[in-house]
């Protein structure tokens, strides 16, 4: 009896301990391409909508969204820093390198250095002195056209979270001092000369950018159920990604500034003309002759046909029927 039950336990026991495991996680597939291996991962059903979820939020953070999440940052930690900024993209020479961008064109020359070194000496009594103050005028160019050619790439990792469903991990390292899940301290190194806490402010106030939590929240999330399905080469056939709702904000809407040269909104399109019935032409006395004349002449030929019946009956003293002038042969 013994026999018979201890191996039905631990058979119950292991399905009950591999039945959650791949009820509820990814499936990874190894294979093997040009000589490097790969592991495909397969989500299940409930990993499967938070995947889409972050998959659509992943494609909203390009270039253009970044710049304008890490303008909104910079102009929160240094209040005066807006106005000046404004004032520096409405210069006539920013504007035409703008333009340019904008159009995909290449700029011959720095068009925009003197306008940048002005804006620069404006600059440096906030603390911005610079790199700090080069990183925050690139980014309020950028915010100006941020569905330019440039604009609308896929900035840094976003990429990592498309495509996860079906596809290969492309979680990388991104050196020491890089922090998953803290992009406001990640952006705030790029600041060289600031003071600490204004470091740590510009830090805070880029976590609270719709960039700074949704990359916040999707490399929380994602970044370290990516890397361990990496290792499917070393045995590795399970692994758990997201089952909840990511909880993402609102993709604000982003919009080029007008830069001077948009073509006005064309007018309403001129309507088809109504056709209307032709008015009679008024009858001109010619006309109306005419008519009388033709009334005429049946009446007359029809009293020729009369007559000549009634001559030929035998019937004398008929009268001569009257002529008009240009109607006999």
């Amino acid at each position: 009896m013994r026999k018979i039950i201890a191996p039905a336990v631990a058979a119950a026991t292991a399905l009950s301990l591999a039945a959650p495991v791949t009820a509820t996680a990814a499936t990874l597939t190894p294979f093997t391409k040009d000589g490097t291996n790969y592991c495909r991962v397969t989500l299940n059903d409930v990993e499967r909508g938070p995947a889409n979820q972050a998959e659509r939020a992943a494609k909203t953070l390009t270039h253009g969204m970044y710049a304008t999440s890490v303008v909104e940052a910079f102009e929160a930690t240094f209040p005066e820093l807006k106005k000046l900024g404004d004032d520096y993209v409405a210069e006539p020479d920013v504007v035409k390198h703008l333009r340019l961008l904008r159009d995909d064109k290449t700029p011959e020359g720095d068009v925009r250095a003197d306008a940048r070194a002005a804006a620069k000496e404006k600059l440096a009594p906030l603390g911005l002195h610079t790199t700090d103050a080069d990183f925050y005028l690139d980014m309020k160019e950028g915010s100006q056209i941020p569905l330019g050619p440039a604009g609308r790439a896929l900035k840094g990792n976003a990429d990592w979270f498309v495509g996860i469903d079906g596809g290969v991990p492309k979680a990388q390292p991104l050196g020491d001092d890089y922090v998953f899940g803290r992009t406001g301290k990640n952006t705030a190194q790029w600041l060289r000369h600031v003071e600490g806490w204004q470091r740590d402010a510009f830090a805070a106030n880029m976590k609270k950018t719709y960039f700074g939590q949704v990359q916040d929240t999707l490399e929380s999330s994602y970044y370290y159920a990516l890397e361990e399905a990496k290792t499917c080469h070393d045995g590795t056939s399970h692994v758990i990604f997201p089952t909840q709702d990511l909880k993402l904000p609102e993709a604000p809407k982003l919009e080029n500034a007008d830069l001077g040269d948009t073509a006005p909104e064309p007018g309403p399109a001129p309507k088809d003309p109504v056709e209307t019935p032709d008015e009679k032409a008024p009858e001109t006395f010619d006309a109306k002759l005419a008519q009388i004349i033709g009334i005429v002449a049946a009446v007359l030929a029809a009293l020729g046909a009369l007559f000549a019946l009634l001559q030929n009956a035998g019937v004398k003293g008929l009268p001569t029927i009257p002529q008009i002038p240009g109607l006999t042969k």
